[in-house]
């Protein structure tokens, strides 16, 4: 078997790991709660809820509510770090430490000046995240004009948002700008690199890259390919359906994930020289006796906590979240 059912009710999940063996899986509620479960030592606590998620803005008695998708990231054993949007496109963070759980800060939003007045200009998609070590956390989310945004802890302080621009595409012998327009994943790639991955205009997966020194364009890493339902000695294009999840195991390992055109989890990764094809994951199946196959539907979550061990999830169009993992094999009895 190798998708499993570990609850039902939750939506947008949200997955990190803290050390070795460890997993935090965050998910929305029905009824718009933070909602929490943990795997350890083999197995899966209950469901836990932290209420309905908002944040107090310093100096006023007024609560912001945050948008899901989530994001998280921890480069700390003992201490998880939590982002979201606000309505209003102000980055909010929680620090989750030793069990005890913050409440989310507004950072602020990306601004211009007009007549000497900070004008938010405010994020238009969910944050993307990682970290490395306690003292780095790097943040990536788009802008109003579709360019990717980035700001950072450096241990002491968060930085200003900086503008890292808008994906360029190559179309007749000209050059045109296109905006994002997806929700992002980011994952490092050692202490010094990072990926950024969104799902591109024309489905495919594109990927922005610093290699520890400058950042380098978006390029496209492609799309799956499927037979063609005519001749299907040829292969067609199938765009993905939905946005990345990506991690990292070490400096020369990066995994990402998507939905595929059927429905299905689609998986591709680098081994450090090249990226592989795109491989499916298959889509979870009913218990029936004769399986049904169930599509996955919104965001998917992935995150490792150590060489060679992947965890992936899932929810899927009957409602339950699933859970897929890899050990050195995706199948499991």
């Amino acid at each position: 078997m190798r998708w499993r059912v570990i609850g039902s009710g939750a939506f947008c999940p949200v997955a990190v790991s803290r050390r070795p063996g460890q997993i935090t899986l965050f998910a929305r509620g029905a009824t718009g709660e933070l909602l929490y479960r943990e795997w350890e030592s083999g197995s899966w606590s209950d469901l836990h809820s932290l209420g309905v998620p908002v944040a107090r803005i310093e100096g006023s008695a007024l609560a912001v509510p945050a948008d899901w998708q989530f994001a998280a990231c921890s480069g700390d054993p003992k201490r998880i770090e939590v982002f979201a949007r606000s309505p209003d496109g102000d980055l909010l963070h929680m620090t989750a430490s030793e069990g005890e759980w913050g409440t989310f800060e507004c950072l602020g939003a990306p601004a211009t000046t007009s007549g000497g007045i900070a004008v938010p200009l405010g994020l238009v998609g969910p944050p993307a995240v990682c970290g490395v070590g306690p003292d780095r956390i790097d943040v990536l989310a788009v802008g109003q004009t579709g360019e990717l945004l980035h700001t950072w802890w450096d241990g002491k302080t968060w930085s200003g948002f900086d503008s890292l621009g808008v994906p360029v595409m190559q179309s007749g012998g000209t050059q045109r700008s296109v905006p994002l327009s997806g929700p992002l994943a980011a994952c490092r790639c050692g202490a010094d690199r990072m990926g950024v991955f969104v799902r591109g205009s024309r489905g495919d997966l594109m990927m922005k890259w610093w290699d520890g020194t400058r950042w380098s364009e978006f390029v496209s890493l492609g799309w799956p390919e499927v037979p063609d339902e005519i001749y299907p000695a040829v292969t067609v294009a199938a765009p993905l359906t939905g946005p990345p999840a990506a991690c990292s195991w070490g400096p020369n390992r990066m995994d990402v994930f998507a939905r595929g055109s059927s429905g299905e989890v689609i998986h591709k990764w680098w081994d450090g020289r090249d990226w592989s094809a795109f491989v499916s994951l298959g889509m979870p199946v009913t218990a029936d006796a004769e399986p049904t196959p169930l599509s996955s539907t919104g965001a998917i979550a992935a995150c490792t906590w150590g060489v060679n061990r992947l965890d992936v999830f899932t929810r899927a169009v009957d409602g339950n979240l699933y859970h897929a993992w890899w050990d050195g094999s995706w199948d499991h009895d």
